[in-house]
Order: C-alpha cells, then sequence, then structure tokens
C-alpha cells in the first residue's frame, strides 16, 4: 500500500535546503551532547505514568482456508452486499471443535457444512464481529470441509474508523450508490489492509491466511467488474445484469482480495502475453498510457533484476473515486486514488510513477512473500519504498534514484524528531499505527544499507532465495536474515538485530586531519546519539588525480580514528558523498576541500552536500564560487544541482548581477525540468529590483507550459505589483485549471481595483469544495481592499446563499465572517453620513438605503448563525 504522501520538492523552500539540513536538525536536539544538555531541577523517578502498548504478536492458527469461492449481488440504494461465501478448510495445527470466522455486521441467512459430499445445516453463533460454526465432530488436520454462509453485508453502517495510512475500515465502499451526485460516477470497491475485508465476506482477516479464490460478481450491464485473478467468462443474466466469474489459482492473502465496479474506461496493454489493463475515467482516456504506460518495462525490470518473473494471472490498475488510502496492491488488481490521472501538461510537473512503481514491486514483497503480522510489516512497505529507488536507477539514472533516496531519509528523519521506533514492531495500540515512516521510508534505507553491506551481486541472489524459498508464504525477518546468511555465507544476525529491532540512527560527526608529512588521512568518527555506538561500513572516497579511490571503513565505537595510507595528497576526500548511510551526518573539512569536491566530484548527491557545506562557510572564496556555480548552472546535467547551483547564488557575496541574471535567464529558457526553471525564476526574484525591465523574465514565464512555473512567475509578480501583473493574466482565464484561476483571483484580490469586479463576478460560481471557499476568500479581501460599497454590494449578493445553504461549516463560517466585513462597511458609510453636520437629500436617500441593507444583513448573519448553532 501506498500512503498518499508526497515528497516533492518545495520550490519555495529549496533555497532553505540550501543550507545543509542535518546541521539544522542538529542544533534541534537538545540533550543529545554534553554541549547541550536538558537542565531538570527535580529528582529522577523510575517509574512512568505513560500506559505501555499492548503486545500483539502473530494470531494464532487453528484453521486453514485452502479456497474461497465468493457469489455476490448488490442493492446500490441500500448499499447492501447479497453474498454466499464457500469456504474450504481444514484444522490447521491440531483438532478443532468449532469454526471462527470473522464477519463484521452481517445478516446471517444459512450456515451450511459440506463433509464428504453431504451437506447439513450447521449450528452457530454470531455476535456481529464473529461466526462461530459448531462442527458435529472434531475436525482433524486431514480432514477437509466446506463452510458456505449465505449473509447480507452493510460495510456502509460500521464505524468508518480514524486511521492515518487508511483512512476508513469498513471493508467496502459505495461511490454515489444513488446516482445523485452530478459529476460523480457510481462505483463500488474494497479496501482491505489491514482487516477490513471482513466487512463484506466471513474469513479469517489475518495476513497470514492464504488461499485461491474464485468470485462471481452479478452487476449492471453498464458496468465494469474486477477481481484477482483471470476473467473465465461472462454470463448476461436477461434482467440487465452480467455475472462475471474472476479465478486465481495462486494462493494469496486474506486483506488482498478485492473487487471493483463501475463506468471505466479500459486501455488494454500486454508483457508477455500477460494482460496489463488500466481501468480510468473516461474523460483520462485519451492520457492512460502516458499515465500507465511504462508498466510493461517494470514488471520486465523486476522480473529480471529479482530473476523471478512475475507470477499472477494479470496485472490490471484501477482508478477509483474517494479512495481511502493512497493506492492499494492487491493481487494482479492494484486499486489507485485518482490523484494519479494527470493530463500530459500535469505530467510536466512530475507524475506518480513512484506509487505505480511501488505497488507493482508489492506483487514480490507483499503478495507472493507476505509479512506475517503486522508487527512485520516493513517486510512489505521497506521492500515496496525500496522498489521505487530502483526503478528511478534503471529509469532515470543513479542521480535521480539518489535523490529520491535522499526524499526518503528526510522524511524518516522528520518523523524520527519526535519519535523513534523499531522497524519490527510487536507492540502497538492499532496496526494502521505501524503504515508510517519507519516501515516506509527507513524500512527502504535498512534495505539500501543491507545491499551495500553484502554487495549487489550477493544481494539480489539473496533476494531470489528468499523469494523462492518462501512464495506463497508469509514470514518474518529472520526469513530474509537466514536467505541472506544461506547465499553470502555470513552472520547477518548483528545487523538484523541493530536496524530492524533497534530504534534510532547514528548521528555522527566526521572530522579529518591530512597530514603531508606521514602522507596520511587521519578520520574522526563520532557517534553521538545517546544510545550505545552503531555497527556499520561506510564509504570514504578520495580523490587520486583523475580517478576515485574508495575505503570502506568499519565503525562500531563511539569514537573511532581511522588512519588511511595515502600514496597521493587528495585535492578531496569525503565519507559517504552518495548519501547511501542510514544517518545524520556533520562533516567537518577545509572549505578548499568541500570546493574541490564541488568542481570535481560527477554525482549530483556529492555537489549539493558541497554546497550547503560552502553557503554556510563564510570563509570561501566569493568569486571563485560564483565561478563554478555559474558553471554548473549551465553545463550540469541534472537539474537538483543546477536548482541548488542557483539557490546558493544568494549565499554569494560581490556577484557579477549581469553575468549572474543573463545565465538564470538562459536557464529558465533552455531547463527541461520544470522545478529548476521554478527555482531559477525565485533566485531572479530575489537577485533583481522591482521594475518593468526585470519583470520581463516573469512575465515571459506565464507562457510556460508548466503548471509549477507559471504558479511562480504569478506568485512573484503578484508580490511585486499586482495591479500592473492583472495586465498580463487575462489569458489565464481561459485555461481549464483551478489553480490557476484561484492564482488570478488572489493577484485581483491584492490590486484591489474597482476593474477586477467583473473577474469575481463571473467566476464566483465556477469553482466547488475547497477551492470555492479559497476563492470567496479572495473576493471578500478583494472588496476590504477596493473599500467601495459597489463591491460590497456584489460580495453580499454570492454570499448570501452560501451562508444559508452551503453544506460544508467552514465554508459556511467563511461566508458569514465576509457578509460581517460588509455589515461593518455599511455601519462605518453610515456613521460617515450621520457625522456630517448637514446632509442633503441624496446623502438622506442613501441613508436610508445603506441601513436597510444592514439590517438586512443582520437578520441574515443571526439567521446563518442560528442554523450552525442547532446543527451544532
Amino acid at each position: 500500500m501506498r500512503k498518499q504522501t508526497y515528497f516533492k520538492p518545495l520550490i519555495g523552500l529549496l533555497i532553505v535546503f540550501a543550507v545543509s539540513s542535518c546541521q539544522l536538525f542538529k542544533r534541534s536536539q537538545q540533550g543529545l551532547t554534553s554541549a547541550n544538555p536538558i537542565l531538570l531541577d527535580t529528582i529522577s523517578l523510575d517509574f512512568s505514568l505513560e500506559k505501555p502498548l499492548p503486545y500483539r504478536p502473530a494470531a494464532e492458527r487453528k484453521i486453514d482456508i485452502h479456497h474461497l469461492e465468493l457469489d455476490l449481488k448488490f442493492g446500490l440504494e441500500k448499499e447492501e452486499v447479497y453474498g454466499k461465501a464457500a469456504l474450504t478448510l481444514s484444522a490447521y495445527a491440531q483438532p478443532q471443535d468449532t469454526i471462527s470466522l470473522d464477519a463484521r455486521g452481517f445478516e446471517i441467512h444459512e450456515v451450511a457444512l459440506t463433509i464428504d459430499d453431504s451437506v447439513r445445516v450447521a449450528e452457530y453463533r454470531y455476535n456481529q464481529r464473529k461466526l462461530e460454526i459448531l462442527l458435529p465432530f472434531s475436525m482433524g488436520v486431514t480432514d477437509t470441509f466446506e463452510v458456505s454462509v449465505k449473509y447480507t453485508a452493510r460495510p456502509s453502517l460500521l464505524e468508518r474508523g480514524e486511521g492515518r495510512a487508511i483512512s476508513s475500515s469498513q471493508g467496502l465502499y459505495f461511490i454515489n450508490a444513488k446516482g445523485d451526485i452530478d459529476g460523480m460516477p457510481q462505483q463500488i470497491w474494497s479496501q482491505g489492509e489491514t482487516e477490513y475485508n471482513s466487512g463484506w465476506f466471513p474469513s479469517i482477516d489475518k495476513p497470514h491466511e492464504k488461499f485461491t479464490q474464485e468470485v462471481f460478481l452479478t452487476v449492471d450491464t453498464l458496468f465494469k467488474s474486477i477481481s484477482n485473478g483471470k476473467l473465465m467468462y461472462s454470463t448476461e443474466n436477461g434482467d440487465g445484469t452480467r455475472t462475471d466469474y474472476w479465478k486465481q489459482e495462486l494462493p494469496h492473502s486474506n486483506y488482498l482480495v478485492m473487487i471493483a465496479i463501475g463506468d471505466f474506461a479500459v486501455v488494454k496493454d500486454e508483457w508477455r502475453e500477460k494482460d496489463v489493463w488500466y481501468y480510468v475515467d473516461h474523460e483520462f482516456e485519451e492520457f492512460a498510457d502516458e499515465i500507465f504506460g511504462n508498466t510493461p518495462e517494470m514488471l520486465e525490470f523486476y522480473s529480471t533484476i529479482l530473476n523471478y518473473n512475475y507470477p499472477w494471472e494479470k496485472y490490471h490498475q484501477i482508478v477509483v473515486k474517494d479512495f481511502v488510502s493512497g493506492a492499494m496492491e492487491n493481487t494482479s488488481a492494484v486499486i489507485h486514488g485518482d490523484f494519479v490521472q494527470q493530463t500530459p501538461r500535469e505530467m510536466l510537473d512530475g507524475t506518480h510513477e513512484d506509487v505505480i512503481a511501488h505497488e507493482l514491486f508489492h506483487h514480490w514483497f507483499g503478495d507472493l512473500v507476505t509479512a506475517e503480522s503486522w508487527a512485520q510489516i516493513t517486510m512489505n512497505e521497506g521492500f515496496a519504498t525500496y522498489g521505487e529507488y530502483l526503478w528511478q536507477a534503471h529509469k532515470y539514472g543513479i542521480d535521480e534514484a539518489k535523490y529520491h533516496l535522499s526524499r526518503d531519509l528526510e522524511a524518516y528523519l522528520d518523523e524520527a524528531r519526535t519519535k523513534t521506533k523499531p522497524l519490527i514492531r510487536y507492540r502497538y495500540e492499532n496496526a494502521d499505527d505501524l503504515f508510517d515512516r519507519h516501515s516506509y521510508q527507513k524500512g527502504g534505507r535498512v534495505i539500501h544499507m543491507l545491499r551495500n553491506e553484502v554487495g549487489d551481486d550477493m544481494f539480489f541472489k539473496g533476494l531470489t532465495h528468499y523469494l523462492t524459498t518462501n512464495e506463497f508464504s508469509s514470514v518474518e525477518d529472520d526469513h530474509l536474515r537466514l536467505s541472506m546468511e544461506q547465499v553470502t555465507g555470513r552472520d547477518l544476525k548483528w545487523f538484523f538485530d541493530q536496524w530492524f529491532h533497534r530504534q534510532g540512527h547514528p548521528i555522527v560527526d566526521v572530522a579529518y586531519v591530512l597530514d603531508s608529512n606521514s602522507n596520511q588521512l587521519e578520520v574522526y568518527i563520532t557517534q553521538n546519539q545517546t544510545e550505545e555506538a552503531f555497527a556499520f561500513h561506510v564509504n570514504l572516497v578520495l580523490d587520486n588525480d583523475d580517478s576515485l579511490i574508495s575505503h570502506r571503513l568499519w565503525i562500531d565505537q563511539k569514537i573511532d580514528t581511522i588512519i588511511v595510507q595515502l600514496e597521493t595528497l587528495p585535492a578531496w576526500y569525503a565519507i559517504d558523498p552518495d548519501g547511501d548511510m542510514l544517518w545524520q551526518v556533520n562533516e567537518v573539512k577545509p572549505i578548499s576541500v568541500w570546493q574541490a569536491q564541488l568542481s570535481q566530484y560527477s554525482r549530483s548527491a556529492g555537489k549539493v552536500s558541497a554546497m550547503k557545506a560552502i553557503n554556510m562557510d563564510e570563509g570561501r572564496d566569493n568569486s571563485r564560487y560564483q565561478n563554478e556555480l555559474i558553471d554548473l548552472i549551465q553545463s550540469d546535467e541534472f537539474w537538483l544541482t543546477k536548482a541548488m547551483a542557483s539557490a546558493s547564488l544568494l549565499y554569494t557575496d560581490g556577484l557579477d548581477t549581469n553575468r549572474v541574471v543573463n545565465a538564470l535567464n538562459q536557464l529558465i529558457a533552455t531547463e527541461k525540468k520544470s522545478d529548476t526553471r521554478a527555482v531559477a525564476l525565485q533566485v531572479l526574484d530575489s537577485l533583481t529590483p522591482n521594475n518593468a525591465d526585470n519583470n520581463e523574465s516573469f512575465v515571459s514565464a506565464l507562457s510556460d507550459s508548466s503548471y509549477l512555473v507559471l504558479k511562480t512567475a504569478l506568485s512573484i509578480l503578484m508580490q511585486r505589483d499586482a495591479c500592473a501583473a492583472i495586465d498580463h493574466i487575462q489569458h489565464l482565464s481561459l485555461e481549464e485549471n483551478n489553480e490557476l484561476l484561484l492564482w488570478s483571483s488572489r493577484i485581483h484580490a491584492q490590486c484591489g481595483s474597482i476593474s477586477s469586479l467583473a473577474f469575481f463576478q463571473q467566476n464566483a460560481d465556477q469553482l466547488t469544495g475547497v477551492d470555492a471557499y479559497m476563492f470567496n476568500n479572495d473576493f471578500a479581501k478583494y472588496a476590504s481592499n477596493c473599500d467601495q460599497e459597489k463591491v460590497y454590494d456584489a460580495l453580499v449578493k454570492h454570499m448570501s446563499m452560501l451562508a444559508l445553504n452551503e453544506e460544508s461549516w467552514w465554508a459556511r463560517i467563511s461566508a458569514v465572517q465576509a457578509l460581517e466585513a460588509a455589515r461593518d462597511f455599511y455601519a462605518s458609510e453610515i456613521q460617515a453620513i450621520e457625522a456630517n453636520t448637514e446632509v442633503s437629500s441624496d446623502e438622506t436617500e442613501r441613508l436610508a438605503v445603506l441601513r436597510n441593507k444592514k439590517a438586512s444583513l443582520s437578520a441574515l448573519i443571526d439567521e446563518a448563525k442560528e442554523i450552525s448553532s442547532d446543527e451544532e
């Protein structure tokens, strides 16, 4: 599963990021060093008031389900499932007298047992959560029974839950069931993880329960249905419905069972004669190949690098509305939230290909080999996160992959600021709590650490062994360890104990002494975390004329000193320059070494870390640094290096402004990556005064194909001269993009010209939801800045119905606040007229009108507040 969390570069913060984020982080960690202690004036206590989290081992296995057959019909109006489930099962380890199935909120109609081809009605007990079936005699391990349950499920009536990764626990969802929401298709889809599929079929809802399955779905003939496995046949029923028969012959976990039903457009592709289909909204049908088109190449790449071919019958991807998570790796039928649907123009600013790669890699790590319990969820999610890195390196190169890896580290460290946890956690409140940046991003980084520890060849051979040995079964981290030990011949328990079962990470200072007399480099490594030392290998890279020398250092003490004998003195040296380590590091070395690293190292990660360090060192040679930055802007091949070089110009004194501006303008005109063009615009804004000549670059950017660049230019022009910007944004009203319309509304509001009233009147009803809320706030701000009765009259006309009828309470509150501002304006106008010693007949007439407006508005505001109060 991929949470809908994205760590795309925040362009507005990239300039700040040019300062070492690790250094900034370290300063905030009070109490980690003796120089930065936590001072207490109370005595130490040996107990804690914090309640320990409950211990949750893997569920005991009493019953083993071999096969599941579902026959399902649906009542859209009532949001009901009319089902018959047949489960073929046996005792798992020892004889059983009862069968306990998870079944939440069902109406049970009939339970039957089939034993030796004899069908009999079964006795059962049901408490709305557990269905206990009483057996007529003890069922042994070698006995096979079939249990059939006829039932009605009402998942919409179940408690939704409040998970962070999965926002609802109902299991099955009816979207626009009555068909009365304009613009919203009717759909039914499932979300089984963690233990939610028991909301629509009876099962043993645990991750280590695996079985084959058959699913019969009776749906309206206007709809398409999807489930796991292969579509065997469809039967028209003659009553406006059709029954589709889906069969999966390979076993998988209960939470991976899925269905999706709706009016989808289907775009068909294939890989090695297997169907690879994309189910999307009709308006995105023409873009489906651009959204998902790399999937066959991903299938080939992962099958090859793992030396284990994609095992499942097909690979379909389905986009649904109102999905309760980001995406879900249901076996052979991934569900995505509709955020993945983008137009080609939107894709210029970044795609969601990392999500697509993540869910596909799960089909080996999560679907084929599955974490035995939720405590081990990083065995699914950490691997899937690392699958994103592997794809990035294969498709887009090592610099892009290392950047992706650095984002994962930053994401984990951000969460670790408040609390660190081991990857394998048997103590937790709710399973959903485990779907965090430790399980995902730290888990992926630990897999990368394992790769670096054993080497590429052994790593991928170990993964193949792990997959082959444990295929179609459930695992713990020990299974991975044993496979790696089998392949490498090494004892790796220390690695797994440290990185999977211990919390935290190394917090490291690195310092050097280069001794030219003895041709030695002394490397001092200090671990500053309060816990005991971590043990790890780390690469030290040294420049050696036109080549690089790498030394693999072993660190296992809180304070380590390594002496490296040199043949020649290096111009530069760096520890972990590519950012492979899972740590926080503060590397201290002379600025001349950083500058040599910047100019001579080939990879972006090492260049970026050098720029961060140089930016913070006031002893830099500014003239040399300017030349190096401009050279990077003009000649480096990787977008992030150019973006960071652009941002680093702001740390350089004595700039040759004309030369820098020319370089930035050239970058804006020629750079393919929109993120870099946007950064260059922001730097240009900081370096040039606000006048018409200097605004030309920003005005030109309003014709850029990238929405990101457009929004950046709009933001700059709004801050420089909003009224002047209005002359250049008229063409944006032709764009079918709500964000651009909102940027236009901000600019009109900032300027506050009476001529902008027509803009607000024409667009007042064009937006819905949060977009409408933002637009209305701009309208109110515009009225305040314009401060004219005509504008407030228009504002009142628009806001009055919203204050009374808008469904969203926060939108109503916003409307009421706007109306209160209008009422205050009318009151101030009344007060101004009344303050005159002499009042003309025209003023008397206007005074009556204003009083009437104020009184009517006050009554309306009171009515709106009363409605809100009644709802509360």
